[in-house]
């Protein structure tokens, strides 16, 4: 069985040889630290050391012109970069609907064309060399994260909350060019790629960022077009929302999502046996090795336990890849990592 059928089998909720493994949220640098420390050459050699089965690439790349705002260098959306690092209040001088007030404001404004998006050069090579993998054809959808960014984060709230004409004015742009950006990705996959990531964070430690009804109004019905796009191209749906998320899953669920990540179990409500007692048959389950405390503060046996703990809870019925219940961080000891995937791997 190669990485691309265990994968498949997986999100299909049957059983497999070995659970799939996945690092997704983890980044370049973190990734050189970990092969550095195992003596590994670079990401591909610790892919293979660790057991990977899921290879992440961008299939287009931006060619349209250089953006600015207020003189500062920005974002193909207008949004200079200092503004989306720092999410804070005191940087709304930088977005470009700090203050708006109007849908005209919204209509008018420079949005991202698709057409400024093209192949990379190397995509027939990519999508050759990781043939037996399962693809996830990056496309990230951050609607949410869109709108902060363009309005400030609290800014961003309180039209959710009083402004309803506005904010959809706002997020039916944001949404329409990541709907189309999707359909690019997949129709230049020709049916290569498995899995399509939309990644929004709507929760925090103990509750969901917004109430769940401003979630349904507003992102449910998004999310369902661009779900229905993934689906159309026999791709999975992957959902990725940080926190305490529980009183949405059902919504994913009944709108289509496939796959849930990261399962930050230490969030409210987010215990990764109650979330597989209670959606298991209906999603599968992304992460849930926990990166806060477990992954950086316990020892490797600790680490083994609860790895074998995890995969014994899905033990014949499919339905998860293993992964951390966030990306995998500086403050984790690399020989905790190496024992995560060893212990997934069988490997002593």
């Amino acid at each position: 069985m190669n990485s691309k059928e265990r994968v498949r089998r997986a999100v299909g909720r049957q059983e497999t040889d070995r659970v799939p493994i996945s690092t997704f949220g983890t980044g370049p640098d973190m990734v050189k630290r970990i092969s550095k420390e195992l003596n590994l050459s670079n990401e591909e050699e610790f892919n293979i050391r660790s057991g990977v089965d899921i290879r992440e690439f961008h299939p287009l790349k931006y060619i349209g012109p250089t953006r600015f705002f207020s003189g500062i260098e920005a974002d193909y959306w207008g949004v200079p970069l200092k503004s989306k690092k720092e999410n804070k209040s005191d940087n709304d001088d930088l977005r470009p609907f700090a203050n708006v007030t109007s849908v005209k404001e919204v209509e008018e404004y420079n949005w991202p064309d698709i057409n400024d998006f093209v192949p990379i050069d190397d995509l027939e090579d990519m999508f050759e060399l990781y043939k037996d993998y399962a693809i996830i054809g990056g496309v990230w959808a951050p609607v949410f994260h869109n709108m902060t960014w363009m309005c400030g984060f609290e800014n961003a709230l309180v039209l959710l909350s009083i402004e309803p004409e506005i904010s959809k004015a706002i997020l039916s742009r944001i949404s329409d060019f990541w709907i189309a950006y999707t359909k690019k990705t997949l129709e230049l996959g020709k049916g290569r790629i498995d899995i399509i990531q939309n990644c929004n964070d709507f929760g925090t430690q103990i509750n969901t960022i917004m109430n769940p009804e401003i979630f349904r109004k507003y992102f449910k019905p998004i999310f369902k077009r661009l779900y229905d796009v993934i689906k159309n191209h026999d791709a999975f749906v992957f959902q990725h929302s940080c926190g305490a998320i529980r009183e949405i899953i059902p919504d994913l669920i009944e709108i289509g999502a496939d796959i849930l990540n990261p399962v930050q179990v230490n969030a409210e409500g987010m215990d990764i046996d109650r979330i597989k007692n209670d959606f298991g048959k209906d999603i599968t389950l992304c992460g849930g090795i926990d990166t806060q405390h477990l992954l950086p503060e316990g020892s490797e046996e600790d680490v083994r336990r609860e790895v074998r703990r995890v995969i014994d809870l899905f033990k014949g019925d499919g339905g998860y890849i293993l992964c951390g219940s966030q990306g995998l961080d500086k403050d984790i000891p690399v020989k905790n990592i190496a024992a995560m995937f060893d212990e997934c791997m069988g490997i002593v």
